[in-house]
């Protein structure tokens, strides 16, 4: 069965599709959101935290006599996700442009929405970059990583890359599968599953508390644990990380699947097909870039199980 946070947001909000959409297409993909966006609900508390935080750590700094680091080796992580996110828009927007109507979308009922607002919300959002880029710029800035992320010399390999995904989407999973098991964590989740037909830009739609947990704390839980365990990664890993996590993270949130798709599903590696299932079904794969941990821990459904998806295979 079902954890009661989320029959009850089922029940609430409908578990059908907002309106009927025409010829299969239009708007009808998200279900009621439970908090408005944008208020001052959200960005009061927000830039008040941040700022309490910077004035605290800026006394730190000043007590233990510690200078500032080079800004440089921040800007090259975050401008790596800037020209990854143009290479993902574009791909994106030319796959939609030649696949928009034709069924080939992951489900049978296929979304669609306006890009210029979207890229519009994707900036904007206070719980997308307005928490991303304040978390790189002060654990960074305020010397809160370990000393080797400084070093902007050494070269990154792909096994220290791996590992920052590995560690990082343990986490993840074991955070996200309490969101869902646990009704008063589930409501910082909430908001992310009004989308049970997921597109590209609602990957970091959600909430502030939800940005938190499944982003941010396992984001620090991940350098923490390499550190602690003698894994020394340095700027150039980080980067990388940093540039292929944000921007694969929008992938694994496309209405279509990818042409890698079947090659990383034999292998574990999560995609948009798996974390479909997640947003339609809720209580399987809640890992997001490898499907062993779901594996490991019962939670792993394919997509050619889930009726509402072309894939689908009767009997499968």
């Amino acid at each position: 069965m079902a954890p009661a946070a989320e029959v009850r947001n089922r029940k609430v909000h409908g578990n059908t599709q907002a309106s009927k959409p025409n010829g299969g297409r239009g708007k009808a993909y998200v279900l009621k959101r439970k908090s408005a966006k944008g208020g001052l609900q959200q960005w009061g508390p927000l830039l008040a935290m941040e700022g309490l935080l910077i004035m605290v750590l800026h006394q730190r700094m000043r007590k233990m006599e510690l200078d500032f680091p080079d800004w440089w080796g921040l800007w090259l992580g975050i401008r790596g996700v800037l020209v990854g996110h143009v290479f993902v828009f574009s791909y994106h927007y030319v796959r939609k442009l030649y696949l928009f109507g034709k069924e080939k979308n992951i489900q049978k009922l296929e979304p669609d929405f306006n890009w210029a607002e979207e890229l519009i919300g994707h900036a904007t959002r206070p719980e997308a970059f307005f928490m991303l880029v304040p978390y790189l710029s002060i654990t960074w800035m305020f010397k809160l990583m370990p000393e080797s992320y400084y070093d902007l010399d050494t070269p990154s390999t792909p096994l220290k890359i791996f590992l920052q995904f590995a560690v990082y989407d343990f986490v993840t999973y074991c955070i996200h599968r309490a969101q869902h098991k646990i009704e008063t964590i589930y409501v910082t989740h909430k908001d992310h599953h009004a989308f049970i037909n997921p597109h590209l830009f609602n990957a970091y739609s959600g909430s502030l508390q939800d940005t938190a947990l499944l982003i941010l704390i396992p984001l620090y839980t991940t350098v923490l644990t390499l550190d602690m365990v003698g894994v020394r990664i340095y700027q150039q890993d980080y980067a990388w990380f940093g540039m292929l996590y944000a921007n694969y993270f929008m992938l694994i949130h496309s209405e279509f699947s990818n042409p890698w798709d079947s090659l990383f599903e034999a292998i574990g590696i999560g995609t948009a097909r798996d974390h479909n299932v997640h947003h339609s079904q809720l209580r399987y794969n809640f890992g997001h870039f490898f499907m062993w941990w779901d594996q490991l821990g019962g939670t792993y459904l394919s997509h050619t199980k889930v009726k509402r998806n072309r894939t689908y295979i009767a009997g499968n």
